[in-house]
């Protein structure tokens, strides 16, 4: 773990060197957190603005602080800045404020405004690097509608993406994709909030496996610095839900695992288990590059990732949890339908009451074991 690279700019010299600027707001319980953007490069400041809606319904609330992310598009010595050469982001707690160098995409820019907003969130609050899905199950025989709010959380490549595919294919289930790639939550209360954004940033090969045997939407604005990622429009993507902003209570979180040295396999998660944090949630490309947990935040300290595992599991402590082990292999979809049909069906307690385990079967139906 590499050590924190500091730096500041005054005002006059962040808007000499970044000229751009857009603002967004996140909402966090009754306050705001602002988050301004300052951007060097003018194609990925259209890129940002396009995305970003800077005055959303939230934004008559109080501000509880103000982020700055500075998005630069050359290395540190293009600036006589103190740094060395081949650091990717310097960050300034006590100003509250990330520089990125280097930063041409709108992935690279992701990264730099979630670790702004990481060393910015009050203590309960956290960076969550997954999808927040609002299902409801409809009942033909019954007319009420059982609706839950399920949080997927894991490192890239551990099966996010298929799971809320196959959810959106499901003729069963009205799906509203609340946060796509990443949001904040709290883990006193379980409520979850995401940046309000007109359009996501999708890669185009998750796009296609969203829209099934449908024709992929055109994105709505390409990177041009990425070949492989566009911004595209939520509401069409998502027929009966967007990307909005906003907030919703967490009533269910999974926890992807891809790799596992057991049999694939499904368990509640409890205070106890920490290791699915510790151990195997880094990507092999975060841990090289980005020193992001999970893609969530910089973590650059122990005390830094106790925080964080203290908060994920008061969040655990406080939902239904589960650890999807083995993910890549686990029918996530099938797995966590189960799951919710068990939590809201005629025997709520079932789950609970009548521990059951099923084994991994040789044609590939999924172990269960709770």
């Amino acid at each position: 773990m590499k050590p924190a690279v500091r730096v500041a700019l005054d005002a006059d010299r962040r808007a000499e060197l970044a000229p751009y600027v857009v603002t967004a707001m996140l909402p966090l319980g009754e306050k705001n957190l602002e988050v301004k953007i300052w951007i060097e490069d003018p194609t990925l400041a259209d890129c940002m603005g396009a995305r970003m809606v800077s005055h959303a319904p939230v934004a008559v609330r109080p501000i509880a602080a103000t982020v700055s992310v500075v998005l630069l598009s050359g290395s540190p010595t293009n600036y006589e800045l103190a740094i060395e050469e081949g650091v990717r982001r310097a960050l300034n707690t006590r100003a509250q404020e990330v520089i990125a160098f280097k930063c041409m995409t709108m992935i690279e820019a992701d990264l730099a405004l979630r670790s702004a907003t990481a060393i910015s969130l009050p203590g309960r609050f956290e960076g969550m690097h997954g999808a927040l899905l609002r299902l409801t199950y409809k009942n033909p025989v019954d007319v009420r509608s059982q609706t839950g709010t399920v949080a997927l959380l894991g490192a890239s490549g551990a099966g996010k993406s298929h799971i809320i595919a196959q959810f959106l294919a499901d003729p069963e289930y009205e799906v509203a994709v609340l946060a796509e790639d990443w949001f904040v939550a709290c883990a006193d209360t379980g409520r979850a909030y995401s940046l309000p954004e007109r359009r996501i940033l999708l890669k185009h090969e998750t796009v296609s496996m969203y829209s099934g045997a449908g024709p992929a939407p055109e994105p709505s604005y390409p990177d041009p610095a990425d070949g492989t990622r566009a911004l595209y429009d939520a509401n069409r993507l998502f027929a009966t839900g967007s990307n909005g902003g906003g907030a919703a209570v967490i009533d269910t979180l999974v926890v992807l695992r891809a790799e596992g040295s057991a049999a694939p396999h499904i368990r509640r998660l409890t205070a106890e288990d920490a290791q699915w944090i510790c151990a195997g949630e880094y990507s092999g490309y975060y841990q090289a590059n980005e020193q992001l947990l999970d893609g969530s935040s910089e973590v650059f300290t122990a005390t830094q990732i106790d925080r964080r595992l203290a908060n994920l599991l008061r969040l655990a402590e406080r939902t239904s949890a589960f650890v999807f082990a083995g993910s890549r292999v686990i029918n996530g979809h099938a797995a966590l339908r189960t799951l919710l049909f068990s939590r809201s069906g005629p025997d709520s307690d079932g789950l609970r009451r009548s521990p059951a385990q099923i084994s991994q079967d040789a044609d590939g139906s999924q172990g269960m074991e709770h």
